[in-house]
């Protein structure tokens, strides 16, 4: 349940980007140019009629893309590497040996591809007499039965020059000239890259409409593609930390649909697949194009974005068999379900229901990847909810509902051990004019939870122009209240 804001990110260096994203940096790879994969393939080519490995510096400005070339050989030149070690030891026959060794375990026994390694840790600090004489027997030795190629990244050209020639003097010459100079991507590419990085590192469409869009800057005046992407990182972590100081007290909201839909039904056609519940700006003005409150937010798409990033706005189904236990069983004084022979079981029974639905996980933190209903059987809950809609959402009787959710939701965060100081429920927050139905305050900020109890299976596709209308106007009023809209 951590908040959007605190979640949002944009790697400038490829080392943060694989930190990040994992083996779905692969995603993220533009291939180099032309030259540099030919000059890879011919490498490649010599070391496997060789059998021996080759030091090969790489010469190329800070943010040109060494380290992106050294650590993705394998997509390079397909078939011919192996995944890339990045080695930060002592330059030692031994211990390059073991390290490469622990590294082959990866790999079939059979593996005859090629160990790319990477020496990114001695920049500006080029291998003494000793050191490079060292990496020259390891180069021969084939330590993990297959040679190996080791790459030296290196900023100054006039060192990669003289790491060239003094291997070479010592090893011969390679077939192709060195060092190599690194290129990277073609300048037409880095928008698109840059856009494409703010997507994958985040998980969230359209992330360029909160004012940093990678189309308005220029690559021509950068020299480097890491240069092009921290430029838009410093602007884009600029505007999260300015939306992070913007309220009081940071703000979150969830919008509870309690139905007879036991699933996510439309909702999943209007929220984020890589975020659970988390809305999408652009699907839910394409759900009601010509709504008033849609025509209203198709004027102001940068700022439902915002509303929705800076308010981590979700949208989650409460299914009957959640919804019933909360009710039965977080609430003494409830006549209906006594008349209808509907047990009350206790607060134990309620925490249980509530925590295996979305709502429960979402609040507790726990992993929340697609929608579960258990608990009390299906028929029996859902004849219960049915008797409650029957007497009316309206007229105030949601507001008794929503004080025995924050009952419900009150037990299930002492349960958890989790911390909060209080939950409300009808209550205007102090810093500003909105009155949530339940909030819950955190020591870093307040989850907001708005419910909206209706009847029947409001969740199906006949529903979906009127659900998204409905969570459109909720976030209107909240982006109103909270000063972001005057109109």
């Amino acid at each position: 349940m951590q908040h959007v804001l605190e979640q949002l990110v944009l790697p400038d260096r490829y080392e943060r980007l694989r930190e990040h994203l994992g083996d779905d940096v692969a995603n993220l790879l533009v291939q180099p140019s032309k030259g540099n994969v030919d000059a890879l393939k011919t490498l490649s080519d010599e070391i496997k009629s060789r059998r021996e490995g080759i030091l090969v510096p790489l010469s190329g400005q800070t943010g040109i893309g060494k380290t992106t070339f050294a650590m993705n050989a394998s997509q390079w030149v397909p078939g011919a590497f192996t995944q890339s070690l990045q080695y930060e030891g002592a330059l030692e026959f031994d211990a390059l040996s073991t390290a490469v060794k622990n590294f082959a375990r990866l790999f079939p026994a059979n593996n005859t591809k090629i160990i790319p390694i990477n020496i990114d840790h001695r920049e500006n600090n080029p291998p003494s007499d000793s050191e490079l004489a060292a990496l020259k027997r390891f180069l021969r030795t084939n330590a993990a039965g297959v040679p190996v190629i080791l790459f030296w990244p290196e900023t100054d050209p006039n060192i990669a020059d003289s790491l060239a020639d003094r291997y070479v003097g010592i090893a011969g010459e390679a077939s192709v000239k060195l060092p190599i100079q690194c290129e990277g991507p073609l300048r037409e590419t880095w928008q698109d890259i840059a856009k494409h990085t703010l997507y994958l590192s985040n998980n969230v469409n359209h992330l360029e409409v909160l004012g940093v869009d990678p189309a308005d800057y220029s690559p021509d005046e950068f020299q480097t593609l890491g240069g092009f992407l921290r430029k838009i990182a410093r602007d884009f972590n600029q505007i999260v930390q300015q939306m992070k100081s913007e309220l009081e007290q940071p703000v979150s909201v969830v919008i509870v649909f309690p139905s007879e839909s036991s699933a996510p039904g439309v909702l999943t056609q209007i929220t984020t697949p890589a975020k659970y519940g988390l809305l999408d700006a652009h699907s839910l003005i394409s759900v009601t194009p010509q709504s008033v409150i849609g025509k209203w937010w198709d004027q102001r798409r940068g700022l439902l974005t915002r509303t929705i990033v800076q308010l981590s706005a979700s949208a989650l189904c409460l299914p009957p068999t959640t919804a019933a236990s909360c009710i039965r069983n977080f609430s003494e004084d409830m006549q209906l379900f006594d008349d209808a022979g509907y047990r009350r079981y206790g607060a134990a029974r309620g925490i249980r229901d509530l925590l295996r639905s979305d709502l429960g996980k979402f609040l507790t933190n726990a992993p929340l990847s697609r929608f579960e209903a258990r608990g009390t059987p299906g028929d029996e809950a859902t004849a219960a909810f049915q008797l409650l809609a029957e007497t009316g959402f309206n007229l105030g009787r949601d507001k008794k509902l929503n004080n025995i959710m924050a009952n419900g939701i009150d037990n299930l965060l002492k349960d958890a051990n989790l911390q909060f100081s209080r939950i409300t429920s009808e209550e205007k927050l102090p810093f500003c004019p909105l009155i949530p139905d339940n909030a819950i305050y955190f020591q870093d900020r307040v989850q907001c939870i708005e419910y909206t109890w209706r009847k029947g299976d409001f969740l199906a596709s006949s529903n979906r122009s009127t659900v998204a209308q409905y969570i459109l106007s909720k976030l209107q009023n909240y982006a109103r209240e909270l000063g972001w809209a005057s109109e």
